[in-house]
């Protein structure tokens, strides 16, 4: 007897019997029946598609398809200890993400600290956290710092989808005036979006402005799976088949998966890359180099906006969040960006990391101070949150048994976020267990 039909008599013996009821045999032999045939592919080892793996596996047989890096966005790479390869954290009101890592019993590494951030204006770094700095930061006027305090503490309680056909630009501009858009907002919008950030929408504005707003007097509170969260990802994959290989969705009769049957097909990778139907969504790149320093860059911000016309236009100094101890050297991720179709993003990671480097001089990091680099690129890393996005989010059901989650689907708008993505994979879960009646253990 093969080790795949002990697995799944093992899983017949101990369906149910340790429930407090009894079911009829005839609904019990029919569930397992249902257990040992019906056979799901996720495409996708990113967040969403590990969660959708882990809510199902114990229905159905499940594939989980990637090529690339499991993780996806949160992949993590290791150099005598585990660092991702984009910068991450999370915050309190991330219900989801928390609840997964509860489960996976990693409560007691999530970590939460104040996060101490700045601006990087005329060649000079300006923290922006404690009312003092505030009050001190003079490329704002006391008014506008008064409206950009209330402003923020409004935005939670505010309907998003109300201004999702208004431009961030014309939003601010009504709202708050002229002065804190040029002087505060169009720099954060340039950073964020490039030359798309006229085109951004209200709505994901203040839904941004609403997450970065858990603030206490002496700056914001996030949180951080002490020693990474690739912790999180490698229990996420204990129980899961994960086939490295490229995977080619085909229809004849049924779904088919590199010319495997499947029943459902769970699709959670860009929608630039879905091979069914173009959507309307354009996408945004990140480019991002990590930098392991002898050196910190500043005593203890963990976040810099980069006001000047740099190459990169946030600066996060990990080690100023979470303990050096853990690494032994700083770590600096240097962030931009940008589109797939831009200059950067198609320059080479030798060429990319030159003139990173060279701009971060002038934050006083000379090239004698750096240990080692990495590159990183992600082609489509987000949507570009347009005026009129609501109307691209993705619907769960694209098919009779082909399903789409993800970074396009309604928990990721108006901003996407890790706990996004996991709440995409559970409600996806629970439309495949209603379509095709998988009842719970």
């Amino acid at each position: 007897m093969c080790e795949e039909h002990k697995y799944w008599i093992y899983k017949l013996l101990r369906f149910k019997w340790t429930q407090p009821y009894v079911l009829s045999m005839q609904s019990k032999f029919k569930a397992c029946s249902t257990l040992l045939t019906m056979k799901i592919a996720v495409i996708g080892a990113g967040l969403t598609g590990l969660t959708v793996a882990n809510e199902l596996k114990d229905f159905a047989n499940v594939v989980v398809f990637e090529h690339r890096d499991v993780g996806g966005l949160l992949a993590s790479f290791y150099k005598g200890y585990h660092i991702e390869k984009f910068y991450h954290h999370c915050f309190k009101f991330d219900k989801e993400l928390i609840e997964i890592i509860k489960k996976f019993g990693l409560i007691s590494k999530l970590k939460w600290r104040i996060a101490k951030t700045g601006f990087f204006v005329n060649g000079k770094i300006y923290p922006l956290n404690t009312p003092i700095e505030i009050i001190r930061y003079p490329f704002l006027g006391f008014k506008d710092k008064i409206k950009l305090a209330i402003f923020t503490l409004k935005s939670r309680r505010r309907d998003y989808k109300k201004y999702d056909e208004i431009s961030a630009i014309d939003g601010i501009k009504s709202e708050l005036g002229e002065s804190l858009l040029k002087n505060f907002f169009i720099p954060l919008l340039k950073g964020k979006f490039g030359e798309n950030y006229k085109n951004v929408s209200y709505a994901w504005l203040l839904a941004r402005v609403a997450i970065r707003s858990n603030r206490k007097l002496k700056g914001e509170e996030i949180g951080y799976l002490r020693h990474g969260f690739h912790q999180l990802i490698e229990k996420m994959c204990e129980e899961i088949e994960i086939r490295r290989e490229k995977a080619k969705i085909s229809k004849l009769g049924s779904w088919q998966v590199n010319g495997e049957r499947f029943d459902a097909v769970v699709y959670t990778g860009s929608l630039a890359e879905f091979e069914f139907y173009k959507f309307p969504i354009r996408y945004q790149s990140s480019v991002c180099v990590l930098i392991a320093s002898k050196r910190s860059l500043t005593d203890d911000i963990y976040w810099i906006n980069v006001v000047d016309d740099l190459s990169f236009k946030a600066v996060i100094e990990h080690t100023n969040f979470m303990p050096f101890e853990d690494y032994g050297e700083h770590l600096i991720y240097l962030a931009s960006y940008t589109t797939p179709e831009s200059k950067l993003f198609k320059l080479s990671n030798n060429e990319i990391a030159k003139i990173f480097i060279s701009d971060l001089k002038r934050f006083g990091i000379k090239e004698e101070d750096i240990n080692w680099f990495r590159v990183f690129k992600a082609k489509y890393s987000s949507p570009i949150y347009e005026r009129g996005y609501l109307n691209k989010v993705t619907p769960y059901r694209f098919a009779n048994g082909l399903y789409i989650a993800g970074i396009t689907s309604k928990p990721n708008y108006p901003e996407r976020s890790m706990n996004g993505s996991v709440k995409a994979g559970i409600e996806v879960a629970e439309i495949i267990k209603r379509d095709y009646s998988l009842s719970s253990r």
